[in-house]
C-alpha cells in the first residue's frame, strides 16, 4: 500500500492563509467556522485589492453574500448570518448596507495582537 506524505507545498494546489493570532487567547471565543470564514474573506480581499474595489474613502471592500457563505461552508442561511455577526462582534468585519436589493459591502478588518 502506497501512502502519499505531505512534505512540501504542492506546486499545483492553492491554499488559504490564516493569521496565527486567530488561534491565540484573544480569539479563543471565536468559533472555528468563523475563523475559516475570515480566512476565505481575506482571500477575497486580495482579489478586491487587485481589482481596485475601493469606496470613496479608499477602503477596500468585498462582496461575500450569505448564500456564498452557505455554499462554501455547507451550512444554512441562519448559520452563515451568525458567523458573519460573530466576526463583527470580534471586530474582524464591518458590514455596510448599500440600499434595497443590493448586497452588503463587507470590510475585512485586521486582527489585533
Amino acid at each position: 500500500m502506497s501512502i502519499d506524505i505531505f512534505y512540501d507545498e504542492p506546486k499545483n494546489e492553492a491554499f488559504f492563509k490564516m493569521p496565527k493570532v486567530l488561534f491565540s487567547e484573544k480569539y479563543k471565543d471565536l468559533s472555528a467556522e468563523a475563523k475559516l470564514l475570515y480566512g476565505l474573506m481575506i482571500d477575497r480581499t486580495s482579489l478586491s485589492v487587485k481589482n481596485k474595489w475601493c469606496d470613496k474613502n479608499g477602503e477596500v471592500f468585498i462582496y461575500y453574500t450569505v448564500a456564498e457563505t452557505c455554499e462554501k461552508l455547507g451550512c444554512g442561511h441562519d448559520k452563515a448570518t451568525k458567523l458573519q455577526r460573530e466576526l463583527v462582534r470580534h471586530k474582524l468585519l464591518r458590514r455596510e448596507r448599500q440600499g434595497k436589493s443590493k448586497p452588503l459591502r463587507l470590510y475585512v478588518l485586521s486582527v489585533g495582537e
